[in-house]
């Protein structure tokens, strides 16, 4: 019988392909159809740390990291990294929609947005407009800035939700709502093949 994860486990989400790529979408629509691949990414990792201050859940569910160039949303870099093979008939979502093209990222394909919710897509819009204005560089030196960042010394150190959770001044019972949540989500996930 599977074990259940405890409210003494790290908390851990469900990488969720679809939502990531709508995500980004989103931020590369309401720039143009393309954009650095490093800005992409630290919306994205903004846009993982709204969510979780203003819902108790992030909008993908990534894995995050602290890199010599700031937080990183971990699934998706490697996703952008990956060489996608336009022959292959099982390609991922976000190949079939995302490309890079050197150190840019652009939209191939509109995908389906019905994944996210209203208030999410709200929340994408306000911080593409938020950050719309400031390059790359600027959005890395912005998150070493963040709480939750710790120099990786030119490696790369976890950042775990709690410690988001906690630079965003949550509470120890909000912290374990959110795990209580996560727990829930990915046995759900679990039972119902999400």
């Amino acid at each position: 019988m599977e074990q259940r994860p405890s409210a003494m486990d790290p908390i851990r989400f469900t990488f969720d392909e679809r939502k990531a790529t709508a995500a980004a979408a989103v931020f590369l629509v309401e720039h143009g159809g393309r954009m650095p691949y490093m800005k992409l990414v630290k919306l994205l990792y903004m846009a993982e740390r709204e969510s979780l201050r203003r819902h108790g859940r992030p909008v993908f569910g990534d894995k995050y990291f602290s890199l010599p160039l700031g937080p990183v949303v971990s699934t998706v870099l490697d996703l952008i990294k990956r060489e996608a093979d336009p022959f292959d008939e099982h390609r991922n979502v976000w190949s079939a929609h995302v490309q890079r093209q050197g150190w840019d990222v652009a939209l191939a394909t509109q995908p389906d947005l019905g994944c996210l919710s209203d208030a999410e897509l709200e929340m994408l819009r306000e911080i593409a407009s938020v950050f719309r204005a400031l390059d790359q560089w600027q959005l890395s030196d912005l998150t070493h800035a963040l709480p939750e960042f710790r120099d990786p010394s030119g490696s790369h150190l976890p950042i775990s939700p709690e410690d988001i959770l906690r630079a965003l001044s949550k509470t120890d019972e909000e912290v374990e709502e959110v795990r209580e949540d996560a727990i829930e989500r990915k046995h759900f996930d679990s039972i119902f093949g999400a």
